[in-house]
Order: structure tokens, then C-alpha cells, then sequence
């Protein structure tokens, strides 16, 4: 069972993560009783939800996105105006990226993450790309890595714009971590400073540790632990209806319960390990040279009707 502290985002103090990857997944799509549609992204409404982006970034395939795109991305940032500006048309309007230079919690030292030998630090127009992926669709990818010279890790965190400030809302993404060295981690989350947080898909180490749910906030601690890694393709939905949250993984209903959350945006979180395993060789930290891709398929979000 993975470790866990309660994660603060930053605004104008600007934190974050270090490297690390997000998530597997599958999803609730329409159909009889609700039948999981594997690979396949939902198009449309939802029984009770009204669907406001999805992306397959198929059209990337034969157009890519390259590494180096996602830069400027400091304009408006942590606000649903936020953009990178050396992107263009609908990258630029739907997708934004935490900027150059922000740190990870491994750095930061937020939420008392302490011990840890280095930390990341935000690099998005290194990590960040959009084109032909692991399965021969488009994918968008989040490359990390830890220089052969050693230093911090480079990392790179994803904000669907459309899916910021929200407050009912369903989100759901297939993703597969591609390459997974130790040393990265991944949480995809809501976040309102201390007083409420929701991680799902969340892994301590791609490949050591299964895919989490974690819920914070007044009377709403509590988690659920999957049996299922990011190495391997799933599709990962949760959705928020006033108090209470559900959570799913390929279709399936894992649990539903309460949350403090208000509104808050949809943050695709990469970190660096954090807590120090004593039974890996160098502490479970990235060794120098070290390398995770994660890669989504697709992602999606929905508004209560």
C-alpha cells in the first residue's frame, strides 16, 4: 500500500512536482447497465452529465505535437485563462501545463516531504508532447526523466482547461505508463489547498506500488487500493455530486464517498518518489539516466446536468 501526504498545489508561490507518471485506465460508457467500453473514448452525453471536452489526439498521429511546444506557459497560470503559448489552435484552448521552473513536492518540501536526496522540478517544454503513440493512436505524452549527470529530476504536470473550476463534474482518462524506471510517481487529482483534496489514479512507483484512491478533507479521509498497475492500460473515471465522490476503474464501481471539495480543477500530477524505500537498491529515487513516459489515450470531462 503506497504512503501518503496530502499534496498542495501552488499559485503565485509556484511548486510542484517532480518526475513521475499518471495513470492506467478504462472507463463507464454509455450503454446497457452501464458496460465498460475498453480503448474506445465515450462520445456524448451521459445519463445526468453533459460532456464539455473530450480528446482522443488522434489527429496528432499524422500532425504532432513535438517536445518543445509546451512552452510559455506562464500566462494566467492556475486559472482557467492559463495557455502555453508556443502552442497553437485547440492544444492552446483546451490544454495548459504547469510552467518552466515550478517545483515538485520532493523540492518544495510542501506537505512536510522531507529526507528526499533531490526533488524536480517542471519542465514541460522537455517533457510534454502530443503524436503517434504506444498502441499506433495519437497519445498525449508526459516524458520524464532524471539527467545522466544526476541533479533533480524534469518532470511535467497536464491541465485540461475546459475541466478547470468545476464543480459537479466526471472526468475519466485511459492512460498507460510506457516506460517506468523506479524513482517516478503519478497522482491525477482535485485540489483546494488543506481543506480538501481527491487523488485517483494515484501510484507511489510505477511499477512497485497499485494504482489508489485517496480522499482528504473534514470527514471525508478515507481510500481505496486496486490491484492495478499503470504499466498496464485502464481506464480510471471518478465523478463528484455535492458531497460524495465515486470512483471507478474500467467500468467497475469501486467505491462512493463523502468529500468537502467545492470547486477545483482536474491537475494530470507526475512527481519524483518522495519517501525513501529501504528495501530498494539507492531508496527507490530515480537513478541518474532514469526514464517513465506515461501516455493517455483520452481523456474526458462532463458537467452535472
Amino acid at each position: 500500500m503506497p504512503e501518503h501526504k496530502q499534496r498542495r498545489r501552488r499559485k503565485a508561490l509556484i511548486v510542484t512536482t517532480s518526475g513521475a507518471a499518471l495513470m492506467a485506465a478504462l472507463l463507464l460508457a454509455p450503454g446497457a447497465e452501464g458496460a465498460p467500453s475498453p480503448n474506445a473514448m465515450p462520445k456524448g452525453d451521459l445519463p445526468g452529465w453533459r460532456q464539455v471536452w473530450a480528446e482522443n489526439f488522434n489527429s496528432a498521429v499524422t500532425t504532432p505535437v513535438k517536445t518543445g511546444s509546451f512552452s510559455g506557459c506562464n500566462n494566467h497560470a492556475d486559472t482557467p485563462r492559463a495557455y502555453c503559448s508556443g502552442l497553437s489552435g485547440k492544444w492552446r484552448d483546451t490544454l495548459w501545463a504547469y510552467p518552466s521552473g515550478w517545483e515538485d513536492t520532493a523540492k518544495s518540501g510542501a506537505d512536510g516531504n522531507t529526507g528526499a536526496p533531490f526533488g524536480g522540478t517542471y519542465e514541460p517544454q522537455k517533457t510534454v508532447s502530443i503524436g503517434k503513440g504506444y498502441d499506433g493512436t495519437g497519445t498525449l505524452k508526459v516524458s520524464m526523466y532524471r539527467p545522466a549527470s544526476g541533479g533533480d529530476n524534469v518532470v511535467g504536470t497536464v491541465v485540461p482547461r475546459r475541466c478547470m473550476d468545476l464543480r459537479d463534474g466526471r472526468y475519466s482518462a485511459r492512460i498507460k505508463v510506457a516506460r517506468a524506471d523506479p524513482g517516478f510517481k503519478s497522482a491525477w487529482l482535485r485540489y483546494e489547498g488543506s481543506s480538501a483534496e481527491l487523488d485517483y489514479p494515484e501510484v507511489d512507483d510505477y511499477r512497485g506500488t497499485n494504482v489508489a484512491a485517496f480522499s482528504h478533507g473534514s470527514g471525508s479521509e478515507w481510500n481505496v487500493q486496486t490491484r492495478a498497475y499503470m504499466t498496464t492500460a485502464h481506464t480510471y473515471t471518478w465523478e463528484r455530486r455535492g458531497s460524495t465522490v465515486t470512483v471507478y476503474l474500467d467500468g467497475k464501481k469501486l467505491r462512493t464517498g463523502g468529500t468537502s471539495l467545492t470547486t477545483s480543477s482536474w491537475i494530470w500530477q507526475n512527481e519524483s518518489r518522495i519517501e525513501r524505500d529501504r528495501s530498494r537498491t539507492g531508496g527507490g529515487y530515480a537513478a541518474p539516466g532514469a526514464k517513465a513516459t506515461l501516455e493517455v489515450s483520452w481523456a474526458t470531462c462532463y458537467v452535472r446536468k
